[in-house]
């Protein structure tokens, strides 16, 4: 179905209040009225002078979509108060701006009037002798009306014209103008969505809105296999961080712990080397492997060799003696016997 999102012209002041219909025509609801285009086929030998347009109640589009004739009386008041004929041309070419804008678009003929009959709205029409012998030499055979609905719950609002058509779409009473290239920038917008969805080519608009409603859903329930709570998630951090925290810091002070004892480090130094430990393990390695240990003689015990027994004591005698001997004069080799 070709649906054409055009911006309908407001109705006069007066229109407006002989139907009782503000919430129509205001500018303030103009983007929700979009102009769909519907087809039928032509019954009967030639060119009738009354054609069925549309039928009573919804209609569905093979696409899905579906319109709503939920007030066919309010329909023909619009046109009533319209005051004008409305156009039947060939393939809807007064709707296509392109088409409009090559050159002049004929008419094959005009609406005079509308009726409302038990199965929806019936035109008159007032055909021209070209679209008469085109109808009665079945060079055309559905006649496919304009129309205004209301976006948000698809109902009718007004009937545009009428094109006679070549390919319908529906396979209902009101049949939809398909042709093979759509331009239409809502179903191509729906078919982006299809395709994102990886829903298969066709798929109708009520299971492409479906999908994506139960997607929506699928995203206020996540799957508890791939996401977890944030609450959860930020408290097993803080309990991994802490255990970290811990071993990090009982491996530096280990490590400060042995280079202390090793002489590369003086007590006031072992705060600042066990904060680089735990910030920069290579960088306290490097520290080491950079230094000498200039501390080692405060923590560490000299071990000279061994003397021969007796010889230190000789040797402290010695020195003993050499002092009192000096003092009193006497000869210190007396004193070693």
């Amino acid at each position: 179905m070709r649906i054409v999102t055009r911006r309908a012209r407001p109705m006069s002041g007066r229109a407006r209040r002989r139907l009782s219909l503000p919430h129509i025509w205001t500018p303030k609801h103009m983007p929700d009225l979009v102009t769909a285009i519907c087809a039928r086929e032509i019954t009967g030998d030639g060119a009738p002078e009354w054609v069925h347009l549309l039928p009573l109640g919804v209609m569905k589009a093979r696409d899905g979509r579906t319109f709503d004739l939920a007030n066919p009386d309010a329909v023909v008041q619009v046109f009533n108060a319209g005051g004008v004929d409305l156009p039947v041309d060939y393939e809807h070419q007064s709707e296509r701006a392109e088409a409009r804008n090559s050159g002049p678009v004929p008419a094959a003929g005009w609406i005079k009037s509308l009726q409302v009959r038990a199965d929806g709205i019936w035109g008159r029409v007032d055909w021209t002798k070209r679209a008469r012998d085109m109808i009665a030499n079945r060079e055309y055979r559905y006649l496919s009306p304009a129309i205004l609905y209301n976006q948000p719950d698809r109902k009718i609002i007004r009937l545009k014209g009428a094109g006679l058509v070549h390919n319908p779409a529906l396979h209902l009473t009101a049949l939809a103008n398909q042709e093979d290239t759509m331009a239409d920038e809502t179903l191509t917008f729906m078919q982006r969505v299809s395709d994102m969805l990886g829903l298969p080519e066709g798929t109708d608009e009520t299971t492409v809105l479906d999908e994506l409603a139960a997607l929506l859903k699928q995203r206020d329930k996540p799957d508890p296999r791939k996401f977890a709570p944030v609450e959860a998630l930020n408290s097993l951090l803080r309990d991994r961080n802490t255990r970290t925290a811990t071993m990090s810091q009982g491996r530096a002070q280990s490590k400060v712990d042995a280079a202390f004892k090793a002489g590369y480090l003086t007590t006031a130094m072992k705060g600042w080397a066990t904060d680089l430990c735990m910030v920069d393990e290579a960088a306290f390695d490097r520290f080491l492997e950079t230094s000498t240990a200039p501390f080692a003689h405060l923590v560490q015990r000299s071990h000279t060799a061994a003397t021969p027994p007796g010889t230190e004591q000789t040797a402290i005698m010695s020195d003993a003696a050499k002092a009192v001997c000096t003092q009193l004069g006497l000869d210190p080799k007396a004193l070693i016997d």
